[in-house]
């Protein structure tokens, strides 16, 4: 048993997706930079989502295609060959368990609650979320883990103590959910040979035209609907700034998405710059939305309405790309 490990994974930390989908791109782009772009890639849709604690509340969100439930077509296939759910033999090692996982060399996700989880979180003593966290490597000596995962911060490798991995482990939802149907821990099982992604601009089109048909139907009626109960009402705002958090960081992804268009000479410099205009305006819009959330100066009629506007300046640059490309 070694006494210290790092697999190496870097952080891919240029926007927000989901603790999955992050710590997947980590892996691959730490073994293949090229997947930068795939995760560029516009396979994303948007959809209403339920509060975890109160189903009645519900808020837009953004999710990636194919990554659940048609992994062959996702990217990432391509480096990942499976994600292998898992459950530890014995609680009472569970230190031991993680550490020989590591020394394989293999990627371990483990189940994790963040109210204990990471300083400077935002459930970090506050309130009880679960999610998967990446173990990136151990000091033994130190009597510390490395984790890849997210705080106010920044998405970064961040170092976790023994005590605090097996706290948040033995109160993580698969610990004390009995109706949780997740695993204890994921391990990402990778290709023999990883060949180097490439960004095609016949697959950023179809998208495109798909986006621009999905929006026009998407609708933010029913969201937001916060309640006014002071501690309800919080609840409700963390929820929906979780929400427009991953739609802000995916316009950032959008304008990195046109920006490699453009240094790869799939795209002109003229509509690159439209491009660039258009996006930089509903990114704004939703970090103003953001804000609003983060504040509490949260106002529904006028968010609503603002989120629709949004949404339509959304479909507008991506027409935008259909008929300048």
């Amino acid at each position: 048993m070694k006494t210290k490990l790092s697999l190496g994974r870097k952080p891919f930390n240029e926007f927000w997706m989901n603790c999955m989908l992050n710590q997947a791109f980590s892996i691959a782009v730490s073994e293949e930079a090229s997947y930068k772009d795939a995760a560029y890639l516009n396979i994303y849709r948007y959809y209403p989502w339920e509060a975890a604690t109160d189903k009645d509340f519900r808020y837009p969100t953004i999710d990636a295609l194919y990554y659940m439930d048609d992994p062959a077509r996702f990217p990432l296939s391509q480096v990942i060959q499976t994600i292998e759910p898992g459950t530890f033999h014995n609680p009472e090692n569970l230190l031991e368990e993680i550490r020989t996982t590591l020394d394989h060399g293999r990627n371990l996700s483990i189940n994790v609650d963040l109210y204990d989880w990471l300083p400077g979180s935002l459930a970090w003593k506050r309130f009880h979320w679960y999610h998967y966290s990446l173990i990136n490597g151990y000091d033994k000596e130190r009597g510390v883990f490395y984790v890849i995962d997210d705080t106010l911060a920044g998405y970064e490798e961040y170092e976790i103590p023994e005590e605090r991995l097996i706290k948040a482990y033995t109160h993580s939802e698969y610990n004390v959910n009995p109706s949780y149907d997740g695993p204890a821990y994921y391990v990402y099982n990778l290709q023999d040979s990883i060949q180097p992604y490439e960004l095609k601009l016949t697959e950023v089109l179809d998208n495109a035209e798909r986006l621009a048909r999905e929006l026009r139907k998407f609708s933010m009626v029913g969201m937001w609907n916060v309640d006014a109960d002071p501690e309800k009402r919080q609840a409700h705002l963390t929820y929906g700034l979780v929400g427009v958090n991953i739609i802000c960081n995916r316009h950032i992804a959008n304008t990195l998405l046109f920006q490699s268009l453009r240094e790869k000479g799939l795209i002109d410099e003229s509509l690159y710059a439209s491009l660039s205009e258009q996006v930089e305006w509903v990114k704004d819009g939703w970090n103003v939305v953001k804000d609003r959330f983060i504040t509490g100066d949260f106002v529904r009629d006028r968010e609503l309405a603002y989120a629709e506007e949004l949404l339509a300046k959304e479909r507008a640059f991506w027409i935008t790309l259909l008929e300048g490309a």
